[in-house]
């Protein structure tokens, strides 16, 4: 199988690409493919992982012009994935002489800055977490706080979000307007409106109703599709819209 995989120079923008042949067998993930370049190919080609099973969400790409976690994309399965995103430039745009019958694409996840090759500039996203204070704070000392299952399952799928900000880099409003918040970010503020332990649920709805946040949302979906653990920051943002 070949690969054609973005490169670039350090803090800069995709220079050329690359091509690869690797040598696949069954079971086989992007990411294995990436770790075989890199040992017996080429040294420099730079990536990010580590846990290589879906949970720390370090590998977010672009693989064939859909945003994805390269440990948890087979090779055999990546022409059968299609999410179907609505088009804008970072994600439509190919590059010359890339044959998707027989190549498979890798490229930096869009709407972030590019550090290096496959890696790219996070903290802007990180960041937008910070300025909104998307945690609770504790008020009771070392009480603990009960919740019931049923407490516990309106905000179970938001919990299960892992940063990896594949929806962040699905986002056709993200890719135009640098002042929007992001998906994940506005998931995470509904997740900690709905949490039955919130003492003050309002400051959430709050900063995520900012004219930086949900009102920019045009409810394009990508992000639904786009999540490895079926947030679906979406219908999270619609609700929040609703408020």
């Amino acid at each position: 199988m070949m690969f054609r995989i973005a490169r670039s120079r350090i803090g800069g923008t995709i220079t050329h690409y690359d091509l690869y042949k690797v040598d696949t067998k069954k079971g086989m993930t992007v990411l294995d493919a990436l770790f075989q370049i890199q040992d017996r190919m080429d040294p420099s080609l730079s990536f990010r992982y580590s846990c290589r099973g879906a949970v720390c969400g370090s590998c977010s790409m672009l693989i064939n012009k859909e945003p994805r976690l390269a440990c948890r994309t087979q090779i055999i399965e990546v022409k059968k994935n299609e999410m179907k995103l609505k088009s804008f430039s970072q994600i439509s745009e190919t590059p010359t002489g890339w044959n998707p019958e027989v190549e498979i694409l890798v490229e930096p996840l869009p709407n972030m800055p590019i550090l290096k090759d496959l890696v790219v500039d996070m903290k802007k996203f990180y960041d937008t977490l910070v300025s909104l204070k998307l945690w609770s704070d504790i008020e009771h000392g070392d009480e603990p706080l009960s919740q019931s299952p049923k407490e516990r399952k309106k905000i179970e799928r938001y919990v299960n979000c892992i940063l990896c900000a594949l929806c962040y880099g699905s986002c056709p409003v993200n890719s135009t307007k640098d002042e929007y918040v992001g998906p994940a970010a506005l998931a995470k503020a509904w997740r900690f409106h709905e949490d039955s332990r919130s003492s003050n649920p309002e400051q959430y709805a709050k900063v995520a109703t900012q004219k930086d946040g949900a009102p920019l949302c045009d409810l394009v979906m990508n992000c639904v599709k786009a999540c490895p653990k079926g947030v679906a920051p979406g219908g999270a943002i619609r609700k929040l819209k609703e408020l």
